[in-house]
Formats: C-alpha cells, structure tokens, sequence
C-alpha cells in the first residue's frame, strides 16, 4: 500500500439539537466539521506506519471508508485551504501562493474589505465558497487555529477562534459551539496545528506523545539516520497529537449525543513538511490520508479510487443538499461512500500542482503532476529558474528543522538523498517519471528510459489535455490572474 497523506474534514449529521425558541425544532438538523490538520502526511498505524500509534482516526477508519489515493490540488498551506473551500485548482481560483490574511485573533474590522492585512493574491470574487454558500443557506459556522485564506471576506465564519493542539480545549470549544449553534445546521472548519513545524511547539507541551526514534519508519527520499530520526520522531509525536486532538472533536460529538448522526471526513492539507514533499508537486507533498464514515456511508472499506480534495466541497453539498456553483471543478464522493460505485464516473488520472510556497520570486518554481495510480509524471514548467527552499523546510533557528542538516550530513552515507535534495534546489530536469510500485521514495526518474516512452506519451497529453480543461494557461505564476480589487 501507498503511503497516505492527509488532513482531517468532518462533515457531521445530527437530528435531535433542537431548542423550544429555534425555527429548526422540527427539522432534521445537518451539520459540517472541518478538522483538517496541518502538514500531515499519512502517517496512520491504521495503515501500517511502523512507529506510530493513531487510535481515534484509526477507529474512524473502522467505521467508514479509506481512501489510499487521495491527493491535495497543492502542497502549500493557503493555497490547498482555498481549493479545499472552492473545490477548484489554484490556477483556476487565483490563490496560488501562501497570502497573508488576519489572524483568528485579530478584530473583526480585519476580516472586511477594509482590513489592513491583504494580500493582492487570492481566490476571484465571484468564486463562491464553501463558507459563503452556507451563510446563505441558514448555516451556523466557525473556524479554529488560523485563518490563511485570502481574501479573508469570502470565507466569512461567525466564531473564530484559536485553539490549536490541545485535546481538552477542543472538547471545550465544540461543545460550546453545538450550544451557540442553538439548533441551527453548522459548519465548523476544526484546523488543528500540529504537525506543522515548529514540532517544538506541540511535543514541548505534551512529551508524552513522543514515540521511540529507533521503531518509527523513515520516508525513502530521506535518509535512515539518527539525526534525521530524532527530527522525525517529533513529527510523528505530532501527528499522534493532531490524532489525540480529532478524537477530542469525536468525543464531544458523542457527549452531545449526535456522532451517530455524523459525516465525518478526515485529511490534511498536503504532506509532512520535508523537502522534496511540501512546497512540491512530488508525491510526499500531495499524497494525504482521507478518511470519511457516517450516515449511510460503508464501514470498514479500503477504496482505492483516485481523487482529490477538490472533491470535498461536492462532497459535503452533495450531503447537505445544496446544488453546486458552476466554477466548482471536482466531483462529489456520495455514491461511492454509499456503494452506489455506477453512479460514479471513476478518474483515470488525479492531478497536482505546485506554483510558489510564498511571495519571494526565487521560491517560484512552477510543476504540474499526473498520477494514474502507478506511474507519477511531472512537468516543471520552469526547470531553467534558480529556486530557494522556503525558510521551514531547512532552518534550524526559527523553525526547528533538523532534516535538512541532517540530510547534508548524509553526503556519503546516503548519497542517493543527499543528491535528491541538491537536485532539488538546482538541476531539476524539465520532466520527471517515477514507478510508484517499485519507487515509492521517487529517488529513480525514469524519463529518459526508452522502455516508458508508450506511458510517457500518454501522461504527457493527459496532462495537456487537463491544462486546458482547467484553464491553467500560464507557465509562470506571476501571469496567473489574481483576484479582482477590493
């Protein structure tokens, strides 16, 4: 099995929140929860990660359907949260790059058309979003740990609030809004901040999460060393928090007598937060675990469909029953959580993209990926342009990010990762194409291997062809259309 990379979404049902003063008492109640966590790759006991212990998401797992080949649109924060919440690619929506937005505890005068704190990059206005179609349908909705959405007035929540990795306080804060709710249909967006970097700030609270270094499983596209395990182990510590943290959600659910009545949807936003994974179009920076149970959803099931969580928006209106914008570019997943597997028009190919980590010219590094289940194509639109990795993908200082050393420390030791990262920030070729059954580290490009010209030339113009389907016109990311002005 793939490794699996994900984020955490839930979407939930509840018949029975009603209140003696609500013009809901006698409706069935839908609710939508979000718990996306933050740069988590799929690492899940659920899917045999060695060295890592999951229970709640795991149990979740149990209880719905797997996905092993699911995919985020990009593998950088703001960007993949804003497809998520549009159902559309970044190059479609013009939020193609980390922006700047307001923090969850900044005014609400922030959040508005006036605030000081926007960024010129951001989804079209007359995109309609996830929380903007909820807000028209009658829907009580809110968002936890950060905001990163751009620009902050299409994604308009009536709580905001910051908590971020403690398990105690999410139990809390969901029960409290199920009671502000007061019978109302809700959409929580429940963001958790572990694991994103720095790891410090959630196992340096909770150390007991912390996992032995010498039993956890390293990725193939780094190396196998102590350094580089005493850096993964406070990931995978994190991401056991992230798990502790979901399972709090579920827990107040329960407590309000409403998970039985839940759709509940888990993934992330991209992978770990590695080079040659986030921040990439490579299948580490993409590649993420998602998990969906509730209502009339199969329990118990593996499906290896190839989707995207492009997807989740048709997802959850499919569920809620509201109809769909045009602009919206994925397709929902109802008949397959359901077993209605005729109903549903299978991809042959899932699709990526990766444009800029952040505003700074030399982290531009335009690519786009084709999967088709086996074989991993990928185009660098502009292989010839100096590239600089973003600040958390190899400061030590400020982001507490020992994999990078510790990767140059493995020159000769483990030479194949160590060349892997010197390609990667200058002499990557134009295209690239890896057999994931036998390469699942992608450490081997088959793209100058005469054996794979038959299936080169069929990723190549699937790959065309989805450009031009989506609109991605532009080969540089400074030529993407951003959003209209204020």
């Amino acid at each position: 099995m793939y490794r699996i990379y994900y984020t955490i979404l839930l979407c939930s049902v509840f018949c029975g929140a009603q209140n003696n003063n609500s013009q809901y008492k006698n409706i069935k109640v839908q609710n939508v929860v979000l718990i996306l966590a933050d740069d988590q790759g799929a690492h899940l006991s659920s899917l045999g990660v060695k060295g890592i212990s999951t229970p709640n998401v795991d149990q979740l797992a149990s209880e719905g359907v797997l996905f092993n080949n699911a995919f985020a649109a990009v593998a950088s924060c703001s960007p993949s949260r804003s497809s998520i919440m549009t159902g559309m690619y970044p190059h479609a929506n013009g939020h193609w790059r980390n922006t700047i937005t307001p923090s969850l505890k900044d005014a609400e005068s922030e959040f508005g058309r006036d605030s000081k704190k926007v960024d010129k990059v951001g989804i079209h206005e007359y995109i309609k979003t996830l929380p903007e179609l909820f807000l028209e349908h009658g829907f009580y909705t809110g968002i936890t740990q950060k905001f990163h959405m751009s620009p902050p007035w299409k994604f308009p929540y009536d709580v905001k609030d910051p908590v971020n990795n403690e398990p105690k306080q999410y139990t809390k804060f969901v029960n409290n809004f199920i009671k502000q709710a007061d019978g109302k249909p809700f959409f929580l967006q429940a963001n958790i901040s572990a694991p994103h970097r720095n790891f410090e700030h959630h196992v340096g609270k909770f150390p007991e999460f912390l996992p032995n270094p010498n039993s956890i499983q390293v990725p193939k596209y780094l190396p196998d060393t102590p350094e580089m395990r005493q850096d993964l182990m406070k990931y995978y510590g994190s991401v056991q928090i992230a798990d502790a943290c979901a399972g709090a959600i579920i827990k107040a659910l329960k407590d309000k007598g409403i998970y039985d009545n839940t759709l509940i949807i888990y993934t992330s936003d991209q992978g770990e937060p590695y080079h040659r994974a986030k921040a990439s179009a490579y299948f580490a920076g993409l590649h993420v675990p998602l998990v969906i149970a509730g209502p009339k959803v199969l329990k118990n099931k593996l499906n290896t469909s190839l989707v995207s969580l492009i997807d989740l928006m048709p997802t959850i209106l499919d569920f809620v029953g509201i109809k769909n914008p045009e602009t919206v570019q994925g397709k929902s997943l109802m008949p397959l959580l359901e077993g209605k597997n005729n109903d549903y028009a299978a991809r042959n190919y899932v699709f990526g993209e990766h444009n800029s980590h952040g505003p700074d010219r030399d982290e531009h590094y335009p690519s786009r990926m084709v999967f088709d289940g086996r074989y991993y194509y990928i185009q660098n639109l502009m292989h010839d342009k100096s590239y600089k990795l973003p600040a958390d993908l190899k400061e030590e200082k400020s982001w507490g990010n020992h994999s990078y050393n510790a990767t140059l420390h493995a020159e000769f030791s483990h030479p194949i990762q160590f060349n892997l990262l010197k390609i990667l920030e200058s002499g990557r070729s134009s295209e690239e194409l890896y057999d994931m059954k036998v390469d699942e580290g992608q450490t081997n490009n088959l793209i100058q291997d005469k054996n794979y010209l038959s299936k080169l030339k069929e990723l190549r113009t699937a790959m065309s062809n989805w450009r031009l389907s989506s609109g991605d016109v532009a080969d540089d990311p400074l030529l993407i259309k951003t959003r209209l002005k204020k």
